[in-house]
């Protein structure tokens, strides 16, 4: 056999091997993520890009970017800019604290693909009509807050969701995160066994990411909110929709969720920053 046999039979070779791994991948990333009506779970809600189901007290939405499907990290009115005063060195600003359903409101009138408002970092819980973020947040291309907790609060268990137009990843954050990270979108929030009563059933309102055709990127975002849920079950629901990463954001009486204008969780408490899911409706008309 000669030496250009002998090439020729080794770049086959390491072909079929990458074909082969490549269909692992995928045959384990698909064993992972169940059907989610095999679960008990059935869809209440979808537009383009974008379905929210529902079983019992957790509601569950699946976020295809692919299909033009988006998220944005929205907060309330700043009303103080609190300069430099932030937990590395940015600023810490005060929000107006409001409910989402105030918020539905305005901002459908603005962007009729608007598909869902949830509830999303924590937050100094004072009576003041105006407070700050716990954690980083990033919107648009702008950090709108370094937060005031730092690394006093779970110096460990902090990890950050960062979004892209076609992608998600969530990874453990450091600080050097903050200026390093080219995603326009970022929440920092925990590890899903970070203690906010780990086993106490109360609000709770989760975020994972999912590669649904295993090229290493997650294209799908998946958000779990519930009434009354367990971290280890929150975790457990995304893991089993095929979730490969788990992030934890506020919970308890923050918890809410509003879809096309219908209320699922409902809460009196007013909140300083949501998440708002848009539809990938306008890409499809453009498209037409």
């Amino acid at each position: 056999m000669n030496k250009k046999t002998l090439t020729l039979t080794g770049l086959f070779l390491t072909t079929l091997l990458l074909i082969t791994i490549n269909l692992f991948s995928a045959q384990n990333a698909e064993s992972r993520s169940q059907n989610p009506l095999s679960l008990g779970f059935q869809i209440i809600n979808n537009s383009q890009g974008t379905t929210l189901y529902q079983k019992d007290l957790d509601y569950l939405q699946v976020v295809d970017l692919t299909q033009g499907a988006k998220i944005n990290f929205i907060y309330g009115k700043i009303t103080e800019l609190g300069t430099k005063k932030g937990a590395y060195g940015g600023n810490e600003p005060q929000f107006k604290r409001q409910t989402i359903s105030q918020v539905w409101s305005n901002l459908f009138s603005e962007n009729s693909s608007l598909f869902c408002i949830t509830n999303s970092q924590f937050f100094r819980n004072d009576q003041n009509s105006s407070t700050g973020l716990a954690f980083p947040v990033k919107s648009d291309g702008i950090i709108i807050s370094d937060g005031y907790a730092g690394e006093i609060e779970f110096p460990d268990e902090k990890l950050i969701l960062e979004v892209w137009n076609d992608r998600a990843l969530i990874t453990k954050f450091q600080p050097n995160n903050l200026q390093l990270s080219t995603a326009p979108n970022f929440i920092v929030g925990l590890q899903e066994n970070a203690d906010k009563g780990v086993e106490n059933k109360t609000g709770r309102t989760f975020i994972g990411v999912k590669d649904k055709d295993s090229d290493r990127l997650n294209e799908t975002i998946l958000i779990f909110t519930s009434k009354k849920a367990t971290q280890p079950h929150a975790a457990k629901v995304l893991k089993s929709f095929g979730a490969t990463q788990v992030i934890m954001l506020d919970g308890g009486g923050s918890t809410q969720l509003i879809c096309q204008g219908n209320t699922y969780i409902d809460s009196s408490r007013t909140i300083p920053q949501m998440i708002a899911i848009f539809s990938g409706d306008e890409v499809r008309k453009k498209a037409e």
